[in-house]
């Protein structure tokens, strides 16, 4: 299974097309939008990603989000990761508080993991950080802080911040294979 994941879209035009241009080129099972899809509010084009034709979304609002956004998610075709979690393929999503998860998908990463923001401090969360080392999902699918985009371990689980906030990058593509998910960093 191919899980295209990006996040902090921030509702830019720009934006929107390379992660539909993306979706065409790599052809994933499944797309995962990491919070921050508008800016504001700003940017609702971002929420016609919800509904892309073939294509598993999950999708979950970040802290630039209105409440709107996450009412937009509920509604459309796309699901998020929460009361419970998300099972497609064998491969369970989740979210902070749920049970625990193959993928985790949040906004905020694990503190201390690609989250050093502009100043050189770290701003990620210690909730993100403790579920982690609790429950190991295999992979923590994170944005949020556009200066720390990347892939690094936490215990024994994969994180990647797929943010696309610092116009770097488009997101990450991962491969769900065994023993081990591949990840791998797409540039722009």
């Amino acid at each position: 299974m191919r899980i295209y994941a990006t996040a902090d879209l921030h509702g830019r035009r720009d934006r929107i097309r390379a992660v539909r241009a993306a979706v065409a080129r790599l052809q994933p099972d499944v797309l995962v939008l990491a919070g921050d899809l508008t800016h504001s509010g700003r940017g609702r084009e971002a929420l016609e990603l919800l509904e892309l034709p073939g294509l598993r979304v999950l999708a979950i609002p970040g802290n630039m989000d209105p409440f709107e956004v996450e009412e937009a998610i509920a509604r459309s075709t796309a699901r998020l990761p929460r009361g419970g979690g998300v099972e497609y393929r064998g491969v369970r999503f989740g979210s902070l508080g749920e049970e625990p998860c193959d993928v985790l998908v949040v906004h905020e990463p694990p503190r201390g993991v690609l989250d050093r923001a502009w100043n050189g401090a770290h701003i990620g969360s210690q909730a993100v950080r403790a579920y982690v080392e609790r429950h190991r999902p295999r992979v923590v699918v994170c944005g949020h802080v556009h200066e720390s985009p990347g892939v690094e371990r936490l215990a024994d689980s994969t994180v990647v911040n797929c943010t696309m906030g610092n116009d770097r990058y488009l997101g990450a593509l991962i491969t769900w294979q065994e023993p081990e998910p591949q990840v791998e960093l797409l540039p722009r």
